[in-house]
């Protein structure tokens, strides 16, 4: 006796062992293509959001002093509430913005707090040049410290520096490849 043909078993769909191996190891290939890329894309993105952190409170510290016509500082920071010592040079722990009313560079409780920064991730280092361990904004928006260099190193990717000249205007400029 035959079926009606509505009734006869269909075979079930689905993929031979060959196929999932063959998809599979495609997907690998498209994987090690993409990886790289993607490590680099964040490593800019990290080293960029530490440049715009910085260069954001620069700016604060900057408007501040000239909008309280007090001397402003950014220090570098290891724990949030004080300065780091004049020989650390490395930023990327954190940094305070602070109105130095005492006038001797250090935070301390006589001094108003403007903003506390607990540093970048994803950074290899953030290194103040020899000559500068922090920004000194006077009441004029000048620096006093001087003209001053960060730069930022990310794992990998290019290094970036911020450059503070003597007015206090910030400047960024793209380096060398990272090791």
């Amino acid at each position: 006796m035959r079926l009606p043909a509505c009734q006869i078993p269909r075979q079930l769909g689905g993929y031979t062992l060959i196929e999932l191996v063959v998809a599979t190891a495609l997907l690998a290939f498209l994987i090690q293509l993409a990886v790289p890329p993607m490590s680099r894309m964040l490593s800019d993105w990290q080293r960029d959001h530490a440049t715009r952190a910085i260069t954001d409170h620069l700016a604060l510290a900057r408007s501040e002093a000239i909008r309280w016509s007090q001397r402003v500082v950014m220090c570098s920071s290891l724990d949030g509430l004080r300065c780091s010592p004049g020989t650390n040079r490395e930023w990327k722990s954190g940094w305070l913005v602070f109105q130095d009313l005492d006038g001797n560079g250090q935070f301390n409780s006589s001094d108003k707090l403007v903003v506390v920064s607990h540093g970048a991730s994803g950074i290899q280092s953030i290194r103040g040049n020899a000559l500068i361990q922090r920004f000194v904004f006077m009441p004029t928006g000048m620096m006093a410290s001087g003209m001053g260099t960060l730069e930022i190193v990310p794992r990998t990717g290019t290094i970036q520096r911020i450059i503070v000249n003597r007015i206090g205007r910030v400047r960024l400029s793209v380096g060398l490849q990272a090791a």
